[in-house]
């Protein structure tokens, strides 16, 4: 027997023990990860909802399709983690528990990672290439998206009981020591009234209007183009209201909804590009616990910018 046919012998039964494995392995594990009923399927247009499911609905919906290499050992670990992952930020099968504004913020997030290239993940459309949003598909999402606009209409009550919340929260002191603390550690800072305005913004999907503030140390970074990365010591506020209509057809704002902040620090956020996220609630600005991951996710897409949208100009 000749040693290059013990060779070829060698090769063929390590991969014949290979192979064997790994049916074995997939025969006892067939269940990387559940795929519990759909109970609220999301309403689109059929082109709209074919690159969703293309493109998002592996990981992101209750009608996940594995392969049979996501049944490995390591492999299916690393699955079940993205799938669980992914589902909890949001899932196209659950899509009624959730509010119609939520709704819309979600669908405008994933219009800009996928513009911005973060999704679907590089890692995913290197084992799935037909994954990847084509150009025609982008323009699909967006132009179904330029159609979902709140139009806000006149109303005497709603414009009283913001005239009423506005005297009620002007009116407020608070004490340092009764500042609220989101669980990250951010404390809201009052002080942001003698902050420069950064810009102002207005959503048409959730009819709300919000102004932005920068601290010195971001102004600064902002008028000498520091931006990526910005300096530590950057905040950046962001006050967002209802859009309300005065009866001559002005636009105002209306009910307070929130407050929020972007803190940099890139030792003690570093696991969030180096921003800590918070946002505070109504008038009570009570802290919302989960918004730093929803907000570091979405911020993903501003990542030429330093991971923050809505720049003023430097005129």
């Amino acid at each position: 027997m000749t040693k290059l046919f013990k060779r070829k012998m060698m090769i063929v039964v390590v991969l014949a023990v290979i192979a064997i494995t790994t049916v074995t392995i997939i025969s006892i594990n067939t269940t990387v990860i559940a795929n519990s009923p759909v109970t609220g399927e999301i309403q689109l247009p059929a082109d709209v909802k074919q690159v969703l499911m293309q493109s998002c609905y592996d990981c992101h919906s209750n009608e996940t399709k594995l392969h049979w290499y996501n049944k490995l050992p390591i492999a299916a670990s690393l699955a079940r983690r993205d799938i669980t992952k992914a589902r909890k930020h949001f899932n196209f099968s659950e899509w009624n528990k959730l509010s119609p504004n939520e709704q819309n913020g979600l669908l405008w997030e994933m219009y800009n990672m996928v513009n911005a290239g973060e999704m679907p993940l590089p890692s995913y459309t290197a084992l799935h290439p037909g994954a990847k949003v084509s150009p025609t598909g982008l323009s699909i999402l967006r132009n179904y998206l330029n159609t979902i606009k709140v139009d806000p209409a006149f109303n005497a009550d709603k414009e009283k009981q913001a005239d009423s919340q506005y005297l009620k929260w002007v009116n407020r002191y608070a004490p340092p020591d009764s500042l609220p603390v989101s669980a990250n550690g951010i404390k809201h800072m009052p002080e942001y009234r003698n902050w420069q305005v950064m810009s102002t913004t207005s959503r048409l999907d959730n009819g709300t209007m919000r102004v932005m503030y920068a601290n010195p140390v971001a102004y600064n970074a902002i008028k000498t183009g520091r931006i990526n990365p910005w300096p530590n010591g950057s905040v950046i506020v962001k006050l967002v209201w209802e859009k309300l209509v005065t009866a001559s057809g002005d636009i105002r704002p209306g009910k307070f909804l929130n407050v929020q902040y972007m803190v940099r620090d890139s030792e003690k956020f570093k696991d969030t590009k180096g921003w800590g996220y918070a946002k505070f609630e109504t008038p009570a600005l009570k802290p919302d616990n989960e918004s730093p991951s929803k907000c570091a996710s979405c911020h993903q897409a501003a990542n030429q910018t330093g991971y923050v949208f809505d720049l003023s100009t430097k005129d």
